[in-house]
């Protein structure tokens, strides 16, 4: 009983470690929805990942472990409260996503204005009916049945377990940062000035990087 187990019994936020497996779990799992969903509709198996190793979306894993956080004190309020705020909870996340990277990267991850209903086509009403769905679904199956699952490691395999996994994660995280950081670099003609610039041009070219980010668009 010594392994925040009790929390989900309470109003709190879920634990730390939870929290992990979820982000885990989610960008996982959301990556590959969405490769299935490029493919169902257009044919074409296309990356969705955040990252240059491996299937994994950040913003699914961000947005799935901001609603845990959220909605879980608020499980008791009934299915409908949990699909409003985590529809408007996911939208604005989705929203704000979009809007960082295109600040950052100075390119478009995704583009929902083809689609009715979208605000400046960062996000839509459809998607973010979606995401209320999966709140609701997420906070009353998915989030105890994946912590009744962890909760049987032991306690060292699992800490082992989400520290090595969050460390390759982390600096696949910085990799795929900087790779993206000096494309635009290079977009904007600026030669490599340093060792880790060059080596960046030279494993992580503008063509490898468009493999890998299929849907990368320019700027509006």
């Amino acid at each position: 009983m010594d392994r925040d187990v009790l929390t989900l019994n309470r109003s709190d936020p879920p634990a730390f470690r939870h929290l992990i497996w979820t982000f885990l779990t989610a960008a996982f799992i959301g990556e590959r929805l969405e490769v299935l969903y490029v493919w169902s509709a257009t044919g074409v198996v296309m990356s969705r990942s955040s990252l240059i190793y491996g299937p994994f979306s950040l913003v699914w894993g961000l947005g799935a472990v901001m609603v845990t956080w959220c909605l879980w004190p608020f499980r008791y309020r009934g299915p409908w409260v949990l699909l409003l705020t985590g529809g408007l909870l996911g939208g604005g996340f989705e929203y704000v996503a979009s809007a960082a990277g295109e600040a950052m990267f100075h390119r478009i991850f995704w583009d929902y204005s083809y689609m009715p209903f979208h605000l400046e086509g960062r996000t839509n009403l459809l998607f973010a009916l979606l995401w209320g769905l999966g709140a609701v679904l997420w906070i009353y199956r998915g989030f105890p049945a994946l912590t009744a699952q962890t909760d049987r490691l032991p306690p060292r395999v699992e800490r082992t377990v989400l520290q090595v996994i969050s460390l390759l994660l982390a600096a696949d995280t910085v990799l795929s940062a900087a790779a993206m950081l000096r494309m635009e670099e290079r977009r904007e003609g600026h030669p490599a000035a340093g060792p880790v610039a060059a080596a960046l041009d030279r494993w992580y070219p503008d063509q490898v990087l468009h493999s890998r980010y299929q849907n990368l668009m320019d700027p509006r």
